[in-house]
């Protein structure tokens, strides 16, 4: 399973001929992305410019929704006849463009033998991008990072009707001695979570505490009143430990984080990058019906992944934007 970091496309409507365009713009940027030749991800001038080498597909499932593979050119070191010598070395990254009407998502992969950071190749795919389509269309481009909500609950109403666990992380970090939960009906449970607590910061131990949803229910529905959640909740942020929702369809949102690694707080996703190389053709399988069949399986385990990804007032927010 492979990391992508997400991030929101938002146009800009800066030139005094967007307006004439405007209604088209996510049109104009899928013709940008139509085919491997349709555009170049080149940088610099003539003394530093550099090309970064880039495959495109589209789901058949959908055309609005884009796959590229782009890749950075470097030198390894590599041993050949017993020596130390310098090749080249191209290491591809996935990025993943959801293009359809109202969703404007980006997933980059991250992959640091590719790129140092998502923000870098973010920073290279907005400067063409950006550059293209205002050569082209009179519209601008930028891309932003999509942050997890610190707010436990915003983050749990998000996702309130696929919710599947909630999963509370309470070996994570270490209990202020000010440390207290309410005194209500369920402090057996907060007792517990810390002696646990205790227990593990001293011997090293690793638990979680994982809510389902009733067997009655998909999903674990919102409730703001229940004491034992607030407990759990106040007990993670005083901690510093991570609160993750998974949803019914294995996606992974985490609040309360701790920022260790640059990036860490841009809402990540896991998907399988075997999905992604079937689509660019490159199947374990010689037989062209078995090839077919693990097609159709990569484009629907897509679709999913990009589905998790769509918010749906993001055309009204885009109208706001650009009209500011």
């Amino acid at each position: 399973m492979a990391k992508f970091a997400q991030y929101y496309l938002k146009y800009l409507k800066d030139d005094m001929f967007a307006e004439t365009v405007w209604a088209q713009r996510q049109k104009h940027l899928g013709s940008l992305l139509q085919t491997d030749k349709s555009i170049e991800f080149t940088l610099g001038n003539e003394q530093t410019c550099k090309t970064y080498k880039h495959n495109v597909r589209h789901l058949s499932l959908n055309n609005d929704i884009i796959v590229m593979q782009i890749a950075n050119e470097k030198t390894k070191e590599v041993v050949q006849n017993f020596r130390t010598v310098d090749v080249l070395h191209e290491p591809p990254c996935f990025v993943i463009i959801d293009n359809r009407a109202n969703c404007r998502r980006i997933a980059i992969q991250k992959k640091k033998e590719s790129f140092s950071s998502t923000d870098s190749l973010k920073k290279i795919l907005q400067q063409v991008l950006d550059r293209n389509m205002r050569q082209n269309f009179h519209i601008g481009i930028e891309l932003h990072p999509q942050y997890y909500p610190r707010d436990f609950y915003k983050a749990w109403n998000m996702r309130q009707f696929n919710t599947a666990k909630i999963r509370f992380n309470i070996s994570d970090g270490k209990l202020p001695e000010t440390f207290s939960g309410e005194d209500l009906e369920d402090q057996r449970i907060m007792d517990f979570a810390i002696k646990l607590n205790e227990e593990e910061s001293r011997k090293k131990y690793r638990s979680v505490l994982e809510l389902n949803p009733p067997e009655d229910k998909a999903f674990i529905e919102v409730d703001k009143s229940s004491v034992f959640i607030r407990n759990l909740v106040k007990f993670q942020a005083n901690t510093g430990g991570s609160i993750e929702i998974i949803t019914t369809d294995g996606a992974r949102f985490t609040c309360f984080i701790d920022n260790c690694e640059e990036g860490d707080s841009i809402i990540t996703n896991e998907f399988d990058t075997t999905h992604l190389n079937v689509i660019f053709g490159k199947y374990n399988t010689t037989n062209e019906e078995e090839a077919q069949k693990a097609l159709l399986t990569a484009e629907n385990e897509l679709l999913r992944f990009v589905n998790n990804m769509k918010t749906e007032n993001d055309e009204k927010k885009d109208e706001k934007e650009g009209a500011a």
